[in-house]
């Protein structure tokens, strides 16, 4: 072989090199890998269904974040209406046809279970049990507020025609949203009248709460409805890493 081929065949392999280092080496124009919580959020949306390249592109679209902003927006319009004095996270809306009811905290299955086998019972949950939780019902006007529950665009578990409702505004770096996390998956599953929807509420002060909450927008806008349980389901199980 001669010189000019060895030196063409050595400048062609040192080009190589350089494409294969610049694109991470997973093929040209493939994604570079991501360590930490953003890596931990990226392959959680991906095991979900959604490609690299999908990813990717769909975080950075103003219209998935806006989703996002949507769910605060609507956090706000509540604390403006029941004049509270805030909200942490979770907060649940209990939803019947005559009651709007406030769950703030990380509240236990046996208490949602009360409330339902009353609601069940009698058609209203009593004021009497309320008290004892010092719970005060949100004025039912709020459900002209709040946007209706809807199959194609919210994110749910449970029956399409509910008679029980629990509204969660939740964020998916705090740890008590995932402490009640399996509480309400349970609640849908036992009970066939009931429906939990997951709307957004990610705390400022929680970095990785947005960014989670927009990738899941991402996969369930590309993958579907189960798709986002599954990427939500995930974090919360794994909730350190998003540290």
């Amino acid at each position: 072989m001669n010189a000019n081929i060895k030196s063409n065949i050595a400048i062609i392999l040192s080009v190589v090199a350089i494409l294969i280092s610049s694109f991470g080496g997973g093929g040209f124009g493939s994604s570079q890998a991501v360590d930490g919580p953003e890596g931990f959020i990226k392959t959680t949306a991906t095991d979900a269904g959604l490609s690299s390249r999908g990813y990717d592109k769909c975080i950075a679209d103003p219209a998935i974040e806006a989703l996002v902003r949507e769910d605060i927006d609507e956090t706000n319009q509540i604390v403006a209406y029941a004049e509270l004095a805030g909200i942490g996270t979770p907060f649940n809306l209990v939803i019947t046809d005559t009651q709007a009811i406030p769950v703030s905290g990380a509240y236990p299955f046996e208490f949602f279970e009360l409330m339902l086998t009353q609601f069940n019972e009698t058609g209203t949950i009593p004021q009497e049990t309320l008290d004892q939780f010092e719970i005060t019902p949100i004025d039912y006007g709020i459900t002209d507020v709040i946007r209706p529950f809807d199959t194609a665009t919210d994110h749910y578990k449970g029956n399409e025609n509910p008679e029980f409702t629990v509204i969660e505004y939740s964020d998916f770096e705090c740890p008590f949203c995932s402490r009640v996390h399996p509480t309400l998956d349970r609640l849908a599953e036992e009970n066939d009248n009931v429906t939990w929807v997951y709307r957004h509420l990610p705390l400022s002060f929680h970095p990785q709460a947005l960014p989670a909450a927009i990738a899941s927008e991402c996969v369930a806008q590309e993958e579907g409805n189960d798709a986002f349980w599954q990427f939500a389901d995930t974090i919360f199980a794994n909730q350190s890493e998003l540290q």
